[in-house]
């Protein structure tokens, strides 16, 4: 689903054009690209950290490029997909647990559409959004502190992925606050700003912070 145009077609419809034009998608293609350029550049068996990787879709596409895969997922619906897609397969660790910058345990939310059967739904499930989600939580998930437990991984992270629904702020905060991301090769970030005045404050200033120390391995145009 990700290499739906040969590389060299994309890297260079993005440097005649699309990273100047301005439509809409251009900066997620840039943001594929960048992810296609690293995977083509890391050895086999490199680190990948899929940080809401819902039902696997981009889990998947790492480990058929031959990479190991760490992924975080607390919905129990888009986990039990997870689980299932990939039985037995000894690249991938599954942690049944969000990721913030400190551990704990928080209310889990689903959206009300979920409850009809519409697995794509999962997508939206999230630790803050309560006003778009059912009145009562799924369940008490964990939260690793991210920041902690890549310290504490044996390896490097070559490639991080975080789609946190809104948690992605404070998460970036912690990484660039301990210069964690020196350690990373690349890091892909959906934002949320339109969560909230609060979230888009914050994710406006860490652009700002990315642009002004001209910190190139951070993407926040993943979607």
């Amino acid at each position: 689903m990700f290499e739906k145009e040969a590389y060299w077609v994309s890297w260079l419809r993005w440097h005649l054009y699309r990273k100047r034009r301005g439509k809409q998608g251009d900066a997620f293609k840039g943001a594929l690209l960048k992810m296609r350029t690293a995977v083509r550049r890391l050895p086999r068996g490199a680190l990948v950290l899929d940080c809401g990787a819902n039902v696997g879709d981009v889990s998947g596409y790492f480990l058929a490029k031959g990479m190991k895969v760490i992924a975080f997922e607390p919905d129990p619906t888009a986990l039990a997909v997870l689980k299932a897609r990939f039985p037995n397969e000894p690249r991938l660790v599954i942690e049944q647990k969000a990721v913030g910058a400190a551990a704990g345990f928080a209310p889990f939310y689903q959206t009300e559409a979920l409850a009809d059967g519409n697995i794509k739904e999962t997508i939206a499930s999230s630790l803050m959004r309560r006003d778009v989600h059912t009145t009562a939580p799924v369940a008490q998930v964990e939260i690793a502190n991210l920041a902690e437990y890549i310290r504490g991984l044996p390896e490097r992270v070559r490639i991080l992925k975080l789609d946190i629904e809104g948690y992605e702020a404070e998460v970036l905060e912690a990484l660039l606050a301990e210069r964690l991301e020196r350690q990373i090769d690349l890091i892909l970030v959906e934002t949320h700003e339109f969560f909230s005045e609060e979230l888009a404050a914050r994710i406006g200033a860490l652009r700002l912070r990315i642009e002004r120390e001209k910190i190139t391995n951070v993407c926040l145009d993943w979607h």
